[in-house]
């Protein structure tokens, strides 16, 4: 990784970003196709660009663009014109004009972005709340991509980076989690995310009376439905909020939805849902679902272990209120879960008998353990007795059998007390 840092005039015309150098106003110092633009954010000042490398791509590249935009900068072409944006500012001249530094660029960018992505949106997903990461934004689903758009962030994710979808119920009962597992993760700012967790109330529902249209004609909605076997689609649907989104990005995307294992039942019977257990996961509060070939935790930091990476799991603090799991993958890193109700020690135990998973730190094993080092130190002192020689058994007997022979004569030489008679000292003169 390496960071360069220039100085210069940002221009946006037609299907390309141009930036001119300060020092050669003639010379453009590169020049970047729209296209290339798989993430706009901007934050303060600040406009980032993450640019999207060909597949299968070895050799090195630029990988993200960074403009840092002060209060007095010049911008140029159809940002300066405010073509893209609608704001106008500054002085009158049509190719140069002072602008809202950073806003006019974010925003001038995000709609050229939209615009170059080639074709129409067939369905509009608008003001979705994101559990993780935290915002609220618009989703514009086309046929082969969608595009994501937030106050301070832009992103575009093609529907072949989406490897999976969960769709897990809250322990209120009151929610449910719609997660896209990405290939290639976002950015927020500069944390990068793996997984979008959209939260739904399942409570909403989307009346008969006023269906949720899409954008698609028949024939594309048809279209949509024959790529493959699953749910279908139609031009206007109604029902809970949750069930129409999660259909919709199965049918765009063909990815497989991931919902909540039968076989597991927790013991929690303060949560409305028991497919999950209640505990903590770097100091933030949420639920570890046990799925059929790995383990969720949500919300956040939401995070999915496969059961093929998982080494064992080791258990602590067994016994008490509470007790705590490190679940070790084979590359050596633990993720550990705290406060773990006792009540569900049990179920756990046999979900992870039942997928054939190592355990370390059961009651089971500490007994055993227990067990066999009592058994150890009993052998050793059975050890140490046996390994006295009859040699040392005889001396001990010969020598107590001296001792008592010694004592009767020592008895015998002393004079006898007549008990009847009284003793008197003499008299003094």
């Amino acid at each position: 990784y390496q960071r360069r840092v220039h100085g210069g005039i940002p221009s946006l015309s037609g299907e390309y970003l141009s930036f001119t150098n300060v020092s050669d106003d003639a010379t453009a110092a590169f020049e970047l196709s729209l296209k290339n633009i798989r993430q706009v954010q901007g934050s303060g000042k600040e406009v980032s660009l993450e640019l999207a490398g060909e597949q299968g791509e070895t050799a090195d590249g630029v990988a993200e663009i960074r403009f840092h935009i002060p209060n007095l900068a010049t911008l140029r072409g159809e940002i300066a014109n405010g073509s893209t944006t609608g704001e106008q500012s500054g002085t009158d001249s049509d190719d140069e004009k002072k602008l809202d530094p950073a806003k006019a660029l974010l925003e001038g960018l995000k709609a050229k972005c939209e615009e170059d992505i080639g074709g129409r949106a067939l369905a509009h997903l608008d003001d979705i709340l994101l559990a993780f990461p935290k915002a609220r934004l618009d989703f514009d689903l086309f046929k082969d991509l969608m595009r994501v758009r937030g106050p301070r962030q832009s992103w575009v994710i093609a529907y072949s980076d989406i490897n999976q979808m969960f769709l897990l119920p809250s322990s209120d009962g009151l929610h449910q989690h719609l997660v896209l597992s990405l290939s290639k993760p976002v950015k927020s700012g500069q944390q990068p995310y793996h997984h979008l967790v959209l939260l739904f109330e399942e409570s909403k529902v989307i009346e008969e009376a006023d269906p949720f249209e899409l954008t698609a004609t028949t024939e594309e909605v048809q279209e949509l439905n024959d790529r493959k076997n699953g749910p279908t689609i139609s031009p206007t649907m109604s029902g809970p909020v949750f069930e129409i989104v999660a259909k919709l990005f199965k049918v765009f995307s063909g990815a497989k939805i991931i919902g909540p294992s039968n076989k597991f039942q927790s013991m929690d019977t303060k949560a409305a849902s028991n497919r999950s257990i209640s505990c903590s996961h770097k100091a933030q509060s949420g639920s570890l679902f046990p799925l059929d070939k790995g383990f969720f935790f949500l919300p956040k930091p939401s995070l999915y272990i496969r059961n093929t990476d998982v080494k064992l799991v080791k258990f602590s603090n067994v016994g008490q209120r509470y007790f705590d799991i490190a679940i070790h993958i084979n590359q050596g890193a633990a993720h550990e879960f705290q406060s773990v109700n006792k009540n569900e020690y049990a179920v756990i135990v046999e979900w992870l008998k039942l997928k054939e998973i190592r355990t370390e730190g059961t009651k089971e094993q500490n007994i055993k353990a227990q067990a066999e080092a009592m058994g150890d130190s009993s052998t050793d002192d059975d050890f140490q007795g046996e390994g006295s020689s009859s040699e040392e058994f005889d001396a001990t007997d010969s020598s107590s059998e001296e001792e008592s022979a010694k004592k009767k004569k020592a008895g015998n030489d002393k004079p006898k007390k007549d008990k009847g008679k009284k003793r008197h000292r003499p008299e003094s003169d």
